[in-house]
C-alpha cells in the first residue's frame, strides 16, 4: 500500500495562508478605507456596490436563497441590513482573482487573509454579527469557509497557549449567478487571473535574481577569506625565516655536532679569506 503524500501548496494559494505560522498582525489603517473611482470603474465591483447596498429594497429579487435559510421561518430582516453594512467592506477586500477577502503580498509572494475583526470594525457592526453573517451565507451555499486553528507562543495566566482562528472566506459562483451578476464575474475573474500570473512571473523573477545576488555575495566573501588566509600563511613563513622543517610542518632541532659543524665551516671561509 502507497504513502499518501503530503501535499505542498503553493505561497500565493489562499488555503496556504491558514496553516502558515502566526506572525504579528500588519499594521491597520487609521481610517476605515472606501472603494476609490479606480475600483468603480470595475463593472462587477460598480453593481455590486449598487445592488448589495441597497439590498433591503432589492429583497426577493437578488439572494432569494437567504430568504429559505431556516426553512418555513422567513429570514430575519437584520441580516439583509447587516449585508447592506458591510458590503463597502468586503468589496475593497475582494480579490477579483480568487474570489477571496485577502490579497496577495507582493513583497513575500504570499497570499494573506483579511480578519474578520477589522472588517466588522471598518463597517461599524460587532465582529459576531458578522460571523453569523458569514454562517448564514454559508448556509444559503453563497459562500464557501474553511476554518483553521493555530497555536500561538503566547500563554494566558493558566499558562495554557493562546489560539488565533483563521477563517478563509470564498465567495462562490452561486452568490455572484444570483446577484445576477455571473456572466460580469466571469468576464473580471479571466482578466484578473492573467494579471495574477504576470505577478507571479514577476515576483518568481525578482526572487531569482535575489537568490543570484545573493550567491554570488558568498561566492566573494570566500574567495576574500581564502586570500586572506593565503596572506596568513605566507607571513607565518615569513617570520619563520627560513627555518627548516619536518614532514609534519614542525622547526628541525639542530643538535651539538651540526652546531660545530657550522663553525669549523664558518671558521675555514675567514682563513680562506685572509690569505
Amino acid at each position: 500500500m502507497s504513502r499518501l503524500k503530503a501535499v505542498r501548496l503553493s505561497p500565493s494559494d489562499p488555503h496556504s495562508a491558514l496553516r502558515r505560522t502566526a506572525r504579528a498582525l500588519p499594521d491597520q489603517y487609521a481610517a476605515p478605507r472606501h472603494l476609490t473611482e479606480q475600483q468603480l470603474k470595475n463593472p462587477l465591483i460598480r453593481k455590486a456596490y449598487d445592488r448589495l447596498g441597497n439590498l433591503v429594497s432589492f429583497r426577493g429579487q437578488y439572494l432569494r436563497r437567504l430568504d429559505g435559510v431556516n426553512g418555513d421561518r422567513r429570514t430575519r430582516r437584520e441580516k439583509f441590513v447587516a449585508i447592506e453594512r458591510v458590503a463597502e467592506q468586503l468589496l475593497v477586500r475582494l480579490d477579483l482573482a480568487t474570489s477571496v477577502l485577502g490579497y496577495l503580498d507582493p513583497a513575500s509572494g504570499r497570499y494573506v487573509l483579511n480578519t474578520q475583526c477589522n472588517i466588522a470594525k471598518d463597517a461599524g457592526i460587532s465582529a459576531p454579527v458578522l460571523c453569523r453573517l458569514f454562517k448564514t451565507l454559508d448556509d444559503a451555499g453563497y459562500v464557501y469557509r474553511r476554518i483553521e486553528r493555530v497555536r500561538l507562543d503566547e500563554k494566558d495566566d493558566n499558562g495554557l497557549h493562546l489560539v488565533r482562528t483563521r477563517v478563509l472566506i470564498r465567495f462562490t459562483k452561486l452568490f455572484w449567478n444570483d446577484l445576477g451578476l455571473g456572466y460580469v464575474f466571469d468576464r473580471v475573474q479571466k482578466a484578473a487571473k492573467k494579471r495574477r500570473e504576470s505577478q507571479l512571473i514577476d515576483i518568481g523573477q525578482r526572487r531569482l535574481s535575489e537568490m543570484e545576488r545573493h550567491s554570488l555575495e558568498l561566492k566573494r566573501r570566500q574567495m576574500s577569506r581564502q586570500r586572506w588566509e593565503a596572506k596568513e600563511a605566507r607571513e607565518a613563513e615569513g617570520n619563520a625565516g627560513g627555518t627548516p622543517r619536518s614532514s609534519s610542518g614542525a622547526p628541525v632541532r639542530k643538535t651539538g655536532s651540526d652546531v660545530l659543524g657550522a663553525l669549523e665551516r664558518l671558521g675555514a671561509s675567514f682563513a680562506k679569506k685572509a690569505q
